[in-house]
C-alpha cells in the first residue's frame, strides 16, 4: 500500500479545488477559464500516484511526460514565464502536505512515499525549464564539465610584471573544442587602457611581437570592444584592411568575438574562428558568454592574488630588514596598541635591561614604574602630548631601572600610527643603551632610522592593501579560520549583504548574515576550505534579509571563493569575489519568455501560411460587417462575389449545429474570456457538388478598451474527409463487435446441445471401443469450441460493455489454486504440474471463477508451448499489500517480436502448433483484462536459459468489484 497514492487519489477533488483557488491569486492566471486554470491537473495527479503506487514505468513516465507537456504548453500559448510555471508546481507542492496535518499518525505518508512525490513535482519544474530556454539538461552538464577543466587549468595569480602568454594559451585551446572552432585568440588592453595587444594564439606558440589594435577603432576586433553582445562576422575572408586590423585569421571564414568586461572595465577581446561559413545558433553565443565571463572572473582573480602575492613579498621582505636591523642594534623594540594598552618586547630587553621575555609585564603600566622618578612625570607628559597631538613621532632620553634596580640612561624613540581621523592606534619604538655606546651613537642613529623606516614601510604595505581591497571594482571580503570570521569586507560587499561594515566585521559569516543558514553557503565554504579547491559560482541564487523590515528577497550572485594559504598570507581563510547580477538574470528570463512566446507565434504563422488550403475571415462584431476569403467562400458555399453579412452566412450552417456555432461565439466574445472560438459544424451547399460539408473553424476575438468585442478573425478548414472516415470506421467497428456476439451467442446452444448429448452416449455400456473413441473426439472438438465461443463473448464484453464484470467475495487463495491446479491434473495426466503454495493462508477478496479462469489459461498455454517431458510449475507467494500467482515452463521462448503485444486480442504463440491446439488468441487477452478488473497486472518474461514465467499480482486490499453488465 502507498499512503500517498491513496491520499491523492482520495482527495483528488479537494486537491483541484484548492489548487483553482490559490491559482487564482497568482498574476499569471488572471484572465483564464476555470478550464485552463486546471488543465491537466487531474490527470497528471493520477499519473504521479500511478508512479508513487507501481513504480516508474516507461508507459507511466511517458504520461506523466505528456501532461506536463501539455500544461506548460498551454501556460506558453497564455504569455507565462517559466517562473510562473514553476510557481504553480510548487503551489501543488505545498497543498498536499497541508492536506494531511489533521490525518491520524498511521495514515500520513512515510518519507519516502514524500520523497516520490516530491521527486515527481522537480523532474516537471525541470522539464519547465527545458520547454522554456530550450537549454537541455545535457548542455548545462556539458557547460559545468568544461568549466570544470577551465578551473583545473586556471593559475594561481599573474603577477604584473610576468609573462602570461604559456599559461593563457591552454585555457583558449579548452574554449575552442568546447565551440568545436578552428582556433582563437585572445587579446588583452594594455596599461593605458586604449591599444589591446595578443596574449594567446591557438595556432602560434610564439606571437609576432608589434602587433596591437585600437580598441576605440572601426576594425572588428575594436567593434567587440564596443559591444554588449557577440558579434559574428560571416565572411571574414577579403576584409578591408581596417576592418582586418590586428587579426591573425588565416584560414577562418567565420569569426564570432565577444569582450571581457569584468566590473564595467574593458579587459581584452576574444575572437574564436571557424574555417567554414556558417551561422551562429544562439546556443554557441549563450555558451560563449558563459565562457567568457568565466574567463574574465579567472584572470581578474589571478591578476588579484597576484598584486596580492606581490604585496606579501614585499611585506616579509620588510619584516625581515627589521628584524635583522633590530638584532644588529641590540636595541629593545616595543611595539605599544594604544587601543588595547598592552605592550610587546623584542627579545633584546634581557641583554640590555636583563628581563627575560615573562618577567616584562603586559601593558605600558610596567614600563611606567620602572621610569626614573625625577624623569617620569616628564617623560610621561611627553609621550602622552606626542600621541594626542599631531606628531608622527616622539623622543626621549631618560633613566630606566634594570632588572637588578641599577639606571640605565636609554634614548627611547617612537613612532606613532593614527587611523583616518587622526587618533593614535598604535605605536612602535626602539630603547636604547647609550650609557655605553655613546661613542657608537652616530652609528646607532642610523641603524635605528632603518628599522624604524622599515617598520613603516611595512605598515605602509599593509595599509596599502587595505586600502587597495576597500577600493576595488568589486565586492571583496576575507574570511577566516574553520568558522569563516569576517576578517575583510570592503563597502561594496557590505552594500551587497544590507549591513553596516561594522555589523559583521570579526563576526563568523552565518552569526553576520544568520538568514543564510541552510541554503549551501557553509557547505560550500567548508569544501573550499577542505579541499583547497577554488569554488566559482554563476548565477548563485541566495536570499538575504535586506529589504525593509528585515523581509528576506531573492538575489543572484556570481561567487569566487579562493582558497588563502597559510603559508603565503600567514593565515588559512578564503578570499570572497561577488558581482550582484539579479537584474542581469531577471532580465534574461524575461527574454528567454519573450522568446519562447515569440517562437510559438512564428511557429503558428508558419503552420498557417503551410495550410494553404484553409479559409479565413474578418467580421465587425457591432454591425456584423464581414469579409471572406475566396477559399471560405467556397467552403461554405457563398456567392464568389459581393457583401454577405454574417447572419447571411449562418444560414448555409445545418439547422441542428447553427445554435452549436452561435453559443460558441457567444462564449467566446463575453467581456473578461479568452477571446477564443472554436466550432465543427456542417453547412449544406445551395447547388451541385457534396451535398453536406464539414467545416472546422478556429477564430479570436479583439475587444476595445471598455471591453466589447470590436473584431473577430479566424480561419476555416475543410475536414469533411476526416469526419466521414472517423464514421465509417466508427460503423465497422460496431458492425464487427456486433457480428462477435451474435455468432458467439448463436452457436452456443447447439455446442451445449452436442456436449450433453456426448456425455449421456459415454455413460452408455453398450458402446465398442471405435464408437467410443468417436463420441470422446466429438466431445472434445464441442468443448474447444465452447472455450474458443466463451473467448469471444467475454472479449465483447470487454470491447463493448467496459469491462469483464468480477463479483468479488472472501476467499482463501492457496486452495482455490489447489483446486485449479488438479482440475488440470485430470485433464493431462501424462504431463507434470508442480506447485509451490505457503502453508500460511491467503486471504483476499477475489472471484473465484474469474480467478480460476486465469490459471486455467496460464497453465493451458504451458502445457501448451512447452516439451512434453518437462514440468510445468505453479508457485504462489505473498507480496507486500499483494499476492502473486507465476506459472512457469521450460521449451523455446516466445519470440522477441511477440512479447510486446501477447497480450493482445487476437494473438497466438508459435505458427507449427496441431490443430488440436488452435484457439482465437484470446486468452491472454482476457486474462489481463480479468487481472485489471481486479486492480492487479500481470507482466511475462521469457528466455532460452531461463524459461517463461508468467506473473500475475493481485491486490489482497482494495480490490472492488468491476460493475456488471
Amino acid at each position: 500500500m502507498n499512503l500517498i497514492a491513496d491520499f491523492i487519489e482520495a482527495n483528488l477533488d479537494v486537491l483541484v479545488r484548492r489548487f483553482a483557488e490559490a491559482a487564482r491569486g497568482l498574476e499569471s492566471t488572471q484572465g483564464l477559464k476555470p478550464s485552463e486554470l486546471i488543465s491537466t491537473l487531474p490527470e497528471y495527479l493520477h499519473a504521479v500516484a500511478a508512479i508513487c503506487r507501481h513504480g516508474a514505468t516507461p508507459e507511466r513516465l511517458e504520461t506523466r511526460a505528456r501532461l506536463e507537456e501539455a500544461h506548460i504548453n498551454l501556460r506558453l500559448r497564455v504569455g507565462a514565464t517559466q517562473e510562473d510555471a514553476t510557481d504553480e508546481y510548487t503551489l501543488l507542492g505545498r497543498l498536499i502536505p497541508q492536506l494531511w496535518e489533521d490525518v491520524r499518525p498511521e495514515r500520513k505518508p512515510t518519507a519516502d512515499d514524500l520523497q516520490c512525490l516530491f521527486q515527481q513535482l522537480e523532474k516537471a519544474m525541470d522539464h519547465v525549464v527545458v520547454l522554456f530556454s530550450g537549454y537541455s539538461l545535457e548542455d548545462r552538464q556539458r557547460e559545468k564539465r568544461f568549466l570544470r577543466q577551465m578551473d583545473a587549468l586556471a593559475p594561481q595569480w599573474l603577477e604584473s610584471r610576468a609573462d602570461p602568454r604559456g599559461l593563457l594559451k591552454p585555457l583558449v585551446e579548452l574554449i575552442v573544442r568546447a565551440l568545436e572552432a578552428t582556433g582563437a585568440e585572445l587579446f588583452l588592453v594594455d596599461a593605458g587602457g586604449r591599444r589591446m595587444v595578443p596574449i594567446a594564439h591557438t595556432e602560434h606558440s610564439v606571437i609576432a611581437p608589434g602587433r596591437s589594435v585600437d580598441a576605440q577603432g572601426p576594425s572588428f576586433l575594436g567593434r567587440v570592444a564596443r559591444s554588449e553582445e557577440p558579434l559574428v562576422l560571416a565572411q571574414a575572408r577579403g576584409l578591408e584592411d581596417f576592418e582586418r586590423e590586428g587579426l591573425d585569421a588565416t584560414g577562418w571564414s567565420t569569426l564570432l568575438g565577444l569582450r571581457l568586461w569584468p566590473h564595467g572595465d574593458l579587459m581584452g577581446v576574444l575572437c574564436v574562428g571557424f574555417a567554414e561559413a556558417r551561422p551562429v545558433p544562439p546556443q554557441t553565443k549563450r555558451f560563449l558568454e558563459t565562457l567568457v565571463e568565466y574567463l574574465s572572473g579567472i584572470l581578474d582573480r589571478a591578476l588579484l592574488m597576484g598584486q596580492l602575492h606581490e604585496a606579501n613579498v614585499r611585506l616579509e621582505a620588510s619584516e625581515t630588514r627589521y628584524r635583522l636591523a633590530s638584532q644588529a642594534a641590540a636595541d629593545t623594540v616595543w611595539d605599544w596598541n594604544l587601543l588595547t594598552q598592552e605592550v610587546s618586547w623584542s627579545g633584546e630587553t634581557l641583554k640590555l635591561l636583563g628581563f627575560a621575555p615573562g618577567e616584562t609585564g603586559p601593558t605600558a603600566a610596567w614600563w611606567v614604574e620602572r621610569i626614573h622618578l625625577e624623569d617620569r612625570e616628564r617623560v610621561v607628559h611627553g609621550i602622552h602630548a606626542a600621541i594626542q597631538g599631531i606628531h608622527a613621532r616622539w623622543q626621549d632620553e631618560y633613566r630606566f631601572l634594570n632588572r637588578q634596580g641599577d639606571v640605565v640612561r636609554v634614548l627611547d624613540t617612537g613612532v606613532i600610527l593614527r587611523d583616518a581621523e587622526g587618533r593614535g592606534v598604535r605605536m612602535v619604538g626602539a630603547m636604547q643603551d647609550v650609557t655605553s655606546r655613546r661613542e657608537a651613537e652616530k652609528g646607532h642613529e642610523r641603524l635605528l632610522r632603518e628599522a624604524r623606516t622599515a617598520r613603516v614601510q611595512a605598515d605602509a604595505a599593509l595599509g596599502q592593501l587595505h586600502a587597495l581591497l576597500q577600493q576595488a571594482p568589486v565586492a571583496l571580503s576575507i574570511f577566516r579560520g574553520p568558522t569563516h570570521i569576517v576578517e575583510l569586507a570592503n563597502d561594496r560587499v557590505c552594500q551587497l549583504w544590507g549591513r553596516p561594515c561594522d555589523q559583521v566585521l570579526g563576526r563568523p559569516i552565518l552569526e553576520a548574515l544568520p538568514e543564510v543558514e541552510g541554503q549551501g553557503i557553509r557547505e560550500l565554504l567548508d569544501g573550499v576550505l577542505a579541499t583547497g579547491r577554488p569554488y566559482v559560482g554563476r548565477e548563485v541564487h541566495v536570499r538575504l534579509a535586506r529589504a525593509a523590515g528585515g523581509a528576506l528577497e531573492d538575489a543572484y550572485f556570481n561567487l569566487i571563493y579562493q582558497p588563502l594559504n597559510e603559508a603565503a598570507v600567514g593565515f588559512e581563510g578564503i578570499l570572497v569575489v561577488a558581482s550582484e547580477v539579479t537584474e542581469a538574470v531577471r532580465a534574461r528570463q524575461r527574454v528567454e519568455s519573450l522568446a519562447a512566446t515569440l517562437k510559438v507565434s512564428e511557429e503558428r504563422l508558419r503552420l498557417a501560411l503551410e495550410a494553404v488550403d484553409m479559409g479565413s475571415w474578418d467580421i465587425e462584431p457591432a454591425t456584423g460587417r464581414a469579409t471572406w476569403d475566396a477559399r471560405f467562400r467556397a467552403m461554405l458555399g457563398l456567392p464568389a462575389e459581393g457583401d454577405v453579412t454574417l447572419d447571411e452566412a449562418m444560414q448555409f450552417v445545418f439547422d441542428e449545429d447553427r445554435r452549436q456555432v452561435l453559443h460558441a461565439m457567444e462564449e467566446a466574445s463575453q467581456r473578461g474570456g479568452s477571446g477564443e472560438y472554436a466550432s465543427e459544424f456542417r453547412v449544406r451547399l445551395p447547388q451541385g457538388g457534396q451535398p453536406v460539408r464539414w467545416i472546422s473553424g478556429r477564430g479570436h476575438f479583439h475587444f476595445g478598451p471598455d471591453g466589447r468585442p470590436v473584431r473577430f478573425v479566424g480561419t476555416g478548414l475543410d475536414v469533411t474527409e476526416r469526419r466521414l472516415a472517423e464514421e465509417t470506421a466508427r460503423q465497422r467497428a460496431e458492425f464487427e463487435q456486433y457480428l462477435v456476439g451474435i455468432v458467439s451467442h448463436d452457436l452456443r446452444n447447439p455446442l451445449s446441445a452436442i456436449i450433453l448429448g456426448t456425455t449421456s452416449l459415454l455413460h452408455r455400456d453398450d458402446l465398442n471401443e471405435r464408437a467410443t473413441k468417436a463420441v470422446l473426439r466429438i466431445q472434445t472438438a464441442a468443448e474447444r469450441a465452447v472455450r474458443m465461443i466463451r473467448d469471444l463473448l467475454d472479449f465483447t464484453q470487454a470491447r463493448l460493455g467496459g469491462g469483464i464484470p468480477v463479483h468479488c467475495q472472501d476467499l482463501e487463495l492457496g486452495a482455490l489454486v489447489r483446486q485449479g491446479v488438479e482440475e488440470v491434473r485430470m485433464t493431462v495426466p501424462e504431463r507434470v504440474v508442480q506447485t509451490s503454495l505457503p502453508t500460511k493462508m491467503l486471504q483476499g477478496c477475489w472471484d473465484p471463477d474469474r480467478i480460476t479462469q486465469v490459471l486455467t489459461n496460464l497453465l493451458g498455454n504451458a502445457l501448451k508451448y512447452s516439451p512434453e517431458g518437462t514440468p510445468v510449475s505453479v508457485r504462489l507467494r505473498e507480496a507486500p499489500g499483494s499476492i502473486l500467482l507465476e506459472v512457469h515452463n521450460e521449451g523455446a521462448p516466445i519470440a522477441s517480436d511477440l512479447l510486446p503485444r501477447i497480450f493482445q486480442p487476437m494473438q497466438r504463440g508459435e505458427p507449427g502448433m496441431d490443430a488440436a491446439t488452435r484457439s482465437v488468441g484470446l486468452g491472454l487477452y482476457i486474462v489481463r483484462t480479468i487481472v485489471h478488473a481486479h486492480g492487479g497486472t500481470i507482466d511475462v518474461t521469457s528466455t532460452q536459459e531461463a524459461g517463461t514465467t508468467f506473473t500475475v499480482r493481485l491486490p489482497r486490499a482494495g480490490a472492488k468489484p468491476a460493475p456488471s453488465v
